[in-house]
């Protein structure tokens, strides 16, 4: 166990942590004091992070024993179990239902819905009856309009919006907060390759009344406004989406 003399800040557990969005979470979170438990499927040799303030965790939150495995390592390092939750791991597929193989579809679900309902899972358990703690969950704006070639995404994410209200309702009892963030297409690493060049990046960005993608910093904001221990608000599904599913952009003609 790890002597920890930052034992009084929270202490907040993200998966996806080395993507684009966990990341920017992972640093909002530190900028604040918080303790990061930070869990990604992959290791970057010579990277990983042990110390008062921040533990770098592999393990593979879509599987039961990953997500508790997870929780338990946290735990272990820092003293107690994490009273915030961050879950920011997840995969995009793209494309007609009629090409989307079996094994894509397992893919999808397992990176976003599974591994949402296993870390839910973890977290109830490790937190017992502890009162208080705040998690946050993200989806997509394809799970709540239809967008053309989101059908395995939409559903993932679709179950994983019902998630955040099911356990809002459960958990309720004992303060514990739970919420979503439905984003637009937001600049990471994983959505690269939908804006490469400027033709592709034009075609995308004129779908938003904003005229411009989401950005990792403003979405890791959103997540610590959620986490925030005196929040009022659970069950929720903010749209951080540039206006995307409310507003009709303006389209001139060219």
């Amino acid at each position: 166990m790890n002597a920890n003399p930052g034992a009084e800040s929270p202490l907040l557990l993200v998966t996806g942590a080395r993507g684009g969005i966990g990341r920017a979470v992972v640093a909002a979170a530190l900028t604040q004091g918080w303790r990061v438990a930070a869990v990604s499927r992959r290791s970057v040799d010579g990277d990983a992070v042990a110390d008062d303030r921040q533990l770098d965790i592999v393990a593979d939150v879509s599987t039961a024993d990953g997500a508790r495995d997870a929780f338990a390592a946290a735990a272990e390092h820092f003293g107690e179990a994490p009273s915030r939750l961050c879950h920011a791991a997840g995969n995009v597929r793209l494309g007609a239902i009629e090409r989307c193989t079996e094994d894509q579809w397992r893919q999808v679900m397992a990176a976003n819905l599974d591994s949402a309902f296993y870390t839910l899972q973890a977290y109830g358990k490790a937190r017992g009856d502890a009162p208080g703690g705040a998690c946050v969950l993200f989806s997509s704006v394809a799970a709540r309009m239809g967008t053309p070639s989101h059908a395995a995404v939409a559903a993932a994410k679709a179950g994983v919006e019902g998630l955040v209200r099911a356990l809002a309702a459960d958990w309720a009892p004992r303060g514990w907060r739970v919420n979503g963030i439905a984003l637009g297409l937001t600049e990471t690493p994983m959505t690269e390759g939908f804006t490469r060049g400027d033709r592709a990046r034009q075609g995308v960005t004129v779908q938003y009344p904003l005229m411009r993608l989401g950005r990792a910093a403003e979405t890791a904001d959103w997540a610590m406004r959620l986490l925030d221990a005196d929040g009022w608000t659970t069950g929720q599904i903010v749209s951080l989406d540039g206006g995307f599913s409310a507003v009709r952009p303006l389209v001139k003609a060219v």
